[in-house]
């Protein structure tokens, strides 16, 4: 059985995003943890303090679970484009859970700023990792960042079309390019 902490971190990450930060309310996730004001606020000050931990324990946890494989892979830039390909929990018409924050709370707050820039950081970190084997490594920072900004857009493109087809399409163009 999940502890309080982790009921609440899974009730406000899905509803924030499914409906954004600031059009989820306190309220709301109580609602559907079903649970009162003192249990969320015993674990978390404020709302911005528990959207603070969703993004850390579970956006920045997602990517650590699926792209830390690429360290120790002897494929690494084969095994991206894998873990790219492999989208099958993926809600298109959401799009991308970071990317959403991102939009929505990155500039109007210093600290959500900062987290959210560590979390597509060490995400890049990944990307970085996957073009270890590649010639010019003088060239992989910037390669990286690329490459996840073209999967980012990609992302956006089928959130936009509310359809798959676009981001499958420029996953197989970039990786015929890269």
């Amino acid at each position: 059985m999940a502890s309080t902490r982790e009921l609440i971190l899974d009730n406000a990450f899905e509803l924030f995003y499914t409906n954004g930060y600031s059009a989820t309310g306190i309220s709301d996730i109580l609602k559907a943890c079903n649970l009162h004001k003192g249990s969320l606020y015993y674990l978390f000050k404020s709302k911005k303090e528990l959207a603070l931990a969703v993004i850390e324990e579970r956006i920045n946890r997602r990517f650590v679970n699926k792209f830390s494989i690429i360290e120790t892979s002897e494929q690494p830039l084969h095994t991206l484009f894998e873990i790219l390909r492999d989208r099958d929990d993926f809600d298109f018409n959401r799009g991308c859970a970071l990317n959403n924050f991102v939009q929505e709370l990155s500039n109007i707050d210093e600290d959500f700023k900062e987290v959210l820039e560590n979390v597509y950081v060490n995400l890049q970190s990944y990307y970085e990792a996957a073009l270890r084997l590649e010639k010019n490594p003088q060239e992989h920072k910037l390669k990286a960042q690329f490459l996840l900004s073209v999967v980012e857009g990609a992302l956006v493109s089928s959130k936009v079309a509310q359809d798959k087809k676009p981001y499958f399409e420029v996953i197989d163009m970039l990786e015929k390019n890269v």
